[in-house]
């Protein structure tokens, strides 16, 4: 105690001291219970005349001590305070760490003795999901700890029994309810949970307590009155589930008592339901389909399902009313999701595995409608193809000024464009072109939708802090030659992909802009140094998807006098390579017809319309000056650029689309 009110005094008279100050911490926090420090450290740091670089050292030693106990919770509220006086990107991804892997305060009990830290654990945590075993039963394996010391920290860390429920089982201490066995053996392994009667008591065993929502709709499901909270080990539930439902003799007088079918119908999955929307997803997969609607009718009138194909929905069938829970809530277990849960929308995602052995991913959304019903939107997230440089429809003069920047040693390449206009399909168009075996290539991307040979792909997982910012600054330290970033999504991510750029390598990524010249503003309204940004910029690819004319059924036609005229207007002028009378002569158009081809829609793909900026001396000085948008396009108009819409309207003439479908995505 003399120690701690000495180095109090100390702080308080020299608060410059840092060195000390750093050295009275280290000697106390090995001498002085950790909960007095900790009270006088942040007592002191209340100080507002203290200086914020010691208020600093205070509290990141503070944090240090807490989390070395793994007193996560603790640690979580002066990470807080780190944040709130200076702001720093390290104290973020800290804390999102810390929230993330709070559940190991659970162990803070066994820290001391087992030497645990939170970096062990944190370890052990991702060593257990790839061996899929729970966290405890690695500890127990690889640091021999006895399984009685783990239930006695859980049941001091949660103030709830804690009981080894594989011993209670085999002395025959425990009883099943006979209720329960009408409940799906799915259902109580999704939730880990199993209902056991112990002393005339009923004890719900569970691995995770905190989830206090979830217990209370399994209680409802159960329904069971009067149930206790229980602990168990991850392993010892699913094993008692699997028991549990193993019916022997004496088991024969057992009078299983149908729990109400309204509380919990969607758990009574049959093999109809399964075969039902696993032929669906197929089905979609098989049409091209980028996503499948499920839409709760009301009036109990059933479950429309919808598929949007090149960029249009159409309805494909209508599910009954009484199988429309059934599908909702099979969807729901391929995602992982929590069935019981109907007011919330949640997110998840299914890997999915057709019959003739195609995998891919289903990106899974499901948001609360009107009468209690749900919706369900499903993304295919395997249906992109991938495609060579001269598979993008590029014309001639874009495929050349593309391959010319591609070419380079250093520098940034942007593609912009909103969700779904086939940014990635070009981005890996771009790699496939540069990826051969002399040259080092890094993407970051969320999802992945493409897999290369050759390239090292890194999903993108912001739950655990592995953002774009984050994985970006790790490939500078992992020898690149060239990086693909998914999308620029913060101003921390444009700066290091511009100083990447800078620093000797070719840099792709992604940006949700209208066009080229609006990239520039919009980067640099994001605080981006103009300088350096005109110094690293190589060139920016806009592009949208527009409908691609049936191959098989569309019909080569003559437009008249006000056609021609129309897109004449749109097309505008261009100093260097106006629309001439010439142009549309020589031009074949084409009409939509419909066939069995196209789903008699008269269309079948889509195509890409592009814009590519490649800056050169003038439009770099109009960067530095940040020029606005207009003006940039203007001279890059003067210099032969080619807007969206005017490229739109060159594949019009090439007999490739419609001014209909050009017009309809393109806004100058």
């Amino acid at each position: 105690m003399e120690k701690l009110k000495t180095f109090i005094d100390f702080v308080k008279k020299n608060p410059q001291a840092l060195e000390e100050i750093k050295g009275f911490l280290d000697t106390l926090s090995k001498e002085t219970a950790d909960k007095l420090l900790i009270y006088h450290i942040l007592e002191l740091c209340r100080d507002k005349t203290l200086p914020s670089s010691t208020k600093r050292l205070l509290l990141e030693s503070a944090a240090q001590i807490v989390e070395k106990k793994l007193e996560i919770s603790e640690a979580i509220k002066i990470y807080n305070l780190l944040l709130k006086n200076f702001p720093k990107e390290e104290y973020r991804e800290k804390l999102e760490k810390l929230k993330t892997f709070k559940f190991i305060e659970r162990f803070k009990e066994l820290a001391p003795k087992y030497n645990l830290s939170l970096e062990i654990l944190n370890e052990f945590y991702f060593k257990a999901l790839e061996q899929d075993k729970s966290l405890e039963s690695l500890l127990i394996e690889e640091f021999k700890i006895p399984k009685k010391e783990i239930l006695e920290a859980l049941e001091k860390y949660y103030q709830i029994p804690a009981y080894d429920l594989k011993a209670l089982i085999s002395q025959k201490k425990l009883r099943r309810i006979p209720k329960v066995l009408s409940i799906k053996k799915h259902y109580l392994e999704e939730n880990l949970c199993i209902p056991f009667e112990m002393e005339k008591k009923t004890l719900l065993f569970v691995y995770n307590p905190e989830d206090i929502e979830k217990i209370e709709k399994i209680k409802r499901v159960l329904q069971l009155p009067e149930i206790n909270l229980a602990i168990a080990l991850k392993e010892d539930i699913y094993e008692a589930i699997q028991k549990y439902f193993e019916l022997t003799f004496e088991d024969a007088e057992l009078h299983i008592e149908p729990v109400e079918e309204e509380e919990v119908e969607e758990e009574l999955l049959d093999s109809t339901i399964v075969n039902l929307v696993n032929f669906i997803i197929e089905e979609a997969y098989r049409r091209r389909a980028s996503d499948i609607h499920w839409e709760s009718l009301t009036g109990k009138r059933g479950l429309l399902v919808r598929f949007r194909v090149d960029g249009e929905c159409f309805e494909y069938t209508t599910i009954p009313e009484h199988q429309k829970r059934g599908c909702i809530s099979r969807i729901k277990v391929m995602a992982n999701l929590d069935i019981a849960e109907r007011r919330l929308p949640q997110d998840g995602k299914i890997k999915f595995r057709t019959k003739d052995g195609k995998t891919f991913e289903i990106r899974v959304a499901t948001i609360p409608t009107i009468e209690n019903n749900e919706d369900v939107v499903m993304r295919i997230l395997g249906g992109i193809e991938f495609r060579a440089l001269e598979e993008i429809d590029l014309l001639p003069e874009n495929y050349n000024k593309l391959k010319s920047i591609l070419d380079l040693p250093y520098g940034l390449i942007l593609c912009v464009g909103p969700t779904g206009s086939g940014k990635t399909t070009t981005l890996h168009a771009c790699l496939k072109y540069l990826n051969k075996p002399n040259k080092k290539i890094w993407t970051a991307e969320d999802p992945v939708e493409i897999v290369q040979e050759g390239l090292r792909q890194v999903q993108v997982n912001p739950k655990i802090g592995l953002t774009f910012a984050r994985i970006l600054r790790s490939f500078l330290r992992a020898d690149p030659d060239i990086i693909m970033i998914g999308e620029t999504r913060d101003q921390e991510t444009a700066h290091t992909l511009i100083e990447a750029s800078l620093t000797g390598h070719l840099v792709l990524s992604t940006l949700h802009t209208n066009s080229a010249p609006e990239t520039v503003t919009r980067l640099l309204g994001m605080g981006i140094d103009p300088f350096n940004f005109a110094d690293s910029l190589l060139g920016i690819i806009a592009q949208r998807l527009a409908k691609r004319l049936c191959p098989k059924c569309k019909k080569l036609y003559k437009p008249n006098k006000d056609e021609i005229e129309r897109l004449k207007i749109e097309y505008g002028s261009h100093p260097l390579k106006p629309l001439t009378d010439e142009m549309i002569e020589k031009g074949k158009f084409y009409e939509p017809v419909g066939c069995e081809f196209c789903n008699y829609t008269g269309f079948k793909g889509r195509i890409a319309l592009h814009e590519i900026l490649v800056p050169d001396e003038d439009i770099k000085d109009l960067i530095i000056k940040n020029a606005q948008a207009s003006e940039i396009r203007k001279v890059a108009l003067e210099k032969g650029f080619h807007t969206l819409k005017q490229d739109g309207i060159l594949k019009v003439l090439m007999g490739e689309t419609t001014l209909k479908q050009v017009l309809a995505v393109t806004l100058r």
